[in-house]
């Protein structure tokens, strides 16, 4: 898979990734920033997978079925 485009939330904590693979199916990935709310880390995020979606026949598909599914990504 290749990723192909990354969208962050406008609070940094979450990141959707659009993915597709050397047969043309699309999916994405979401991912969370899991040491945001710990003071003492001062480093950039380290994002960890939260869930993967199933596979669409095209970009639209797949970034239509995000918005829908990811409230964050409404905002």
């Amino acid at each position: 898979m290749e990723t192909i485009k990354k969208i962050i939330s406008k609070d940094g904590k979450h990141r959707l990734d659009i993915e597709v693979s050397s047969g043309g199916l699309y999916r994405y990935i979401t991912f969370d920033d899991r040491f945001r709310n710990d003071p003492d880390f001062q480093n950039p995020p380290e994002w960890t997978i939260d869930a993967f979606s199933g596979l669409y026949e095209s970009v639209e598909a797949v970034e239509a079925d995000a918005t829908a599914a990811l409230a964050w990504l409404r905002e």
